[in-house]
């Protein structure tokens, strides 16, 4: 009897939105329009393509257009191909094609959907055993060839020569975050045999409450904090190499990789080290070694603490805090109706990392996208419980680094699915500015590329750190 309910309640394998000689473009979808194009990569559970024309479609719609703002988002934890977050993820992107900034500049807007199966139990209740098997196979799609071929692909199209405008942006949450991030990190640091390191062909990556352990970030930050040292005069992480190039240095602002992370967050922050703690019981794992802490001064602490605690949950690596500033009240000249304070924080540069919120985190939003279904012609009415206050990026301690780990009040992301609430959506806009500034006058600057600081062979290692060999490359931020 169990076993005939876990076989029915098995989800769906295979490709959801598969291509075929009839519809050869089923996996691209938009409104009549034209305003935005929305594509799906789908995977399997050992990380290989289930469609390898999906990615071909989604290149193809990329490279048709002359100014592509792309969005690649990978999902987390209970979804797939055919949930909810596609829904949202699709209204996130309409949003942004009916910003004025997009619609006077005739941006192209590209929405791409890497999906795998983030539940394969379709049962309530039983869909809760799901979790480390999910995040086993998460793990297995970062660790393959296919996703990260993916995303270079997709973000190399988005800067083909001859293209007026570009940007491309990597988004992930929960296990999509866990994949994201040990995705990227390996691009980051990414060293040939020559010693010689690649520029990252993205933008901007943002990993929502990542549901994975923290030994791949500790030694991100780590190689960072070896690579850069950060100038409080200039606002930026510098090359240690002394004389370095202009290219070497990252505005604090724009960092490689940011992770927000849900005070409230139970999922990650509760039941997550509890999971960590009784695998590593059952499967004997008593012996850790001691690591350094980033930016600790020569510190080490066992590994076990990073094995059993996400990045965003960790007191040795959260480096940002978000805090509030109070009420604030809307300003001028704002054309949307639903979420007025995701366009108000576009609308102008950002000034000493502070951003506004309008809506209370009630929840509102939870009517609609119960299914993957999304209806581009409907716009959603305003709350009429508009809540204006002003929150601020704050540095609060550890390795400041170009990667930020960002602890959030639970007023702008509720628990370890509120990424798509109305205030997490306005604070990533800030987020966004920030990476993507406007000039003087008032359009978005041009983004240029630059090479990362060569790794100081030559300085002594300080305390905690490992030497790296040769020159580095990477876009300057």
């Amino acid at each position: 009897m169990v076993s005939s309910i876990l076989i029915g309640g098995c989800a769906e394998y295979g490709p959801y939105h598969g291509n075929i000689s009839g519809e050869p473009l089923n996996s691209v979808r938009g409104p009549s329009d034209g305003r935005y194009k929305f594509a799906f990569i789908e995977f399997g559970d050992q990380g290989s393509a289930l469609d390898t024309s999906q990615r071909a479609a989604a290149i193809n719609v990329i490279r048709q257009a002359q100014r592509p703002l792309l969005f690649v988002y990978i999902h987390g934890w209970m979804n797939d191909a055919n949930s909810g977050d596609v829904c949202r993820f699709e209204h996130f992107i309409d949003m942004i094609s009916r910003l004025p900034e997009v619609t006077q500049g005739n941006i192209n807007v590209i929405g791409v959907y890497i999906a795998w199966r983030g539940k394969n139990l379709t049962v309530p209740g039983l869909d809760l055993l799901t979790f480390w098997n999910r995040k086993l196979a998460g793990g297995d799609v970062a660790a393959q060839n296919s996703c990260l071929a993916t995303i270079n692909e997709l973000a190399l199209a988005a800067r083909e020569p001859g293209k007026k405008v570009h940007h491309c942006v990597l988004m992930g949450h929960s296990f999509g975050g866990l994949v994201l991030s040990n995705t990227i990190s390996h691009s980051i640091l990414d060293a040939s045999s020559t010693g010689a390191r690649n520029a990252s062909p993205w933008d901007m990556a943002v990993a929502f409450n990542a549901a994975d352990n923290s030994i791949g970030t500790r030694q991100l930050m780590s190689e960072l904090e070896y690579l850069y040292k950060y100038d409080s005069t200039r606002g930026a992480y510098v090359g240690r190499t002394p004389g370095a190039e202009e290219g070497a240095v990252i505005k604090e602002d724009r960092p490689f990789l940011i992770v927000l992370q849900s005070e409230n967050d139970q999922a990650t922050g509760k039941f997550f080290p509890i999971g960590q703690g009784l695998a590593n019981t059952v499967n004997l794992h008593y012996h850790w070694d001691r690591v350094p802490v980033p930016g600790g001064g020569g510190k080490k602490v066992s590994e076990r603490e990073f094995q059993t605690h996400t990045p965003g949950n960790d007191k040795y690596l959260v480096n940002f805090k978000v805090v509030p500033l109070g009420e604030a009240t809307p300003p001028e000249g704002l054309n949307t109706n639903e979420n007025r304070a995701f366009e108000a924080n576009l609308l102008h540069n950002v000034r000493g990392r502070t951003f506004l919120t309008s809506e209370r985190n009630d929840g509102h939003e939870k009517p609609f996208c119960r299914g993957p279904d999304y209806n581009p012609d409907e716009t959603r009415p305003p709350t009429g419980k508009e809540e204006w206050r002003r929150w601020e990026f704050v540095y609060s301690g550890n390795a400041r680094v170009p990667c930020w780990i960002v602890r959030v009040p639970k007023d702008i992301i509720w628990g370890h699915g509120g990424l798509w609430s109305d205030n997490s959506v306005a604070m990533f806009a800030a987020l966004y500015r920030m990476h993507f500034p406007l000039n003087a006058e008032g359009q978005p600057c041009p983004f240029s590329t630059g090479s990362r600081p060569q790794g100081p062979r030559h300085l002594k290692n300080e305390p905690g750190q490992t030497a790296l060999t040769g020159t580095t490359r990477v876009s300057a931020r």
